[in-house]
């Protein structure tokens, strides 16, 4: 995740675009990882919860 980090730092963009699996609720806000993580998909991963997501992501990618 330190990696990520700097080289969101270094870059000035957000980019990669990272997905938290987890087991725990939360936002990227409340687990502490705003700086390094863009969204949260809870488990069970599926699909019909994990598209939506990855979507999102790759439109705000294209701006």
């Amino acid at each position: 995740m330190s990696v990520i980090d700097a080289l969101r730092r270094s870059s000035g963009k957000s980019t990669p675009s990272v997905i938290l699996l987890s087991t725990k609720n939360g936002t990227p806000e409340s687990l502490g990882l705003s700086s390094v993580v863009d969204a949260v998909v809870v488990k069970p991963i599926t699909t019909e919860r994990l598209q939506p997501v990855i979507d999102r992501l790759v439109g705000l990618g294209r701006n």
